[in-house]
Order: C-alpha cells, then structure tokens, then sequence
C-alpha cells in the first residue's frame, strides 16, 4: 500500500499538468472555448484539490 501512496499523487500530478498545458494549447488556437475550461479546470483539480481530498503528500517535510 505504501507505494501506491507515493506512485498515485505524482500520476495524478502528471496528468494534471498534461491537462493544463492541453487548455492553455486550446486558448491560443482558440477554437473551442468550453474545452479549454474543461481541460483547465480538470488539470487544476487534479493538481490542487485530489492530494488534498485524499491527504496525499508528494514529500513529507515532518520526517526531516
């Protein structure tokens, strides 16, 4: 269990920062207004608000 704790918020991570830079790619071309606001949201979501839900930590500062 303890390597999917480390493995899933940097998954997570990844595919959050690929969903950013595929809104920002949609806003230059801008064609699709609605796509760039579901690709940015989600990629932020994924970065920001599901290590939070799930108290997930990519580095634990108190074991220093």
């Amino acid at each position: 269990m303890g390597i999917y704790m480390m493995i899933l918020p940097i998954i997570s991570m990844l595919l959050g920062l690929y969903l950013v830079c595929l809104g920002l790619w949609e806003l230059r071309v801008g064609l699709d207004r609605k796509r760039f606001i579901n690709f940015s949201f989600t990629g932020l979501f994924l970065i920001f608000i599901l290590p939070v839900i799930f108290g997930f930590q990519l580095i634990n500062f108190s074991a220093y």
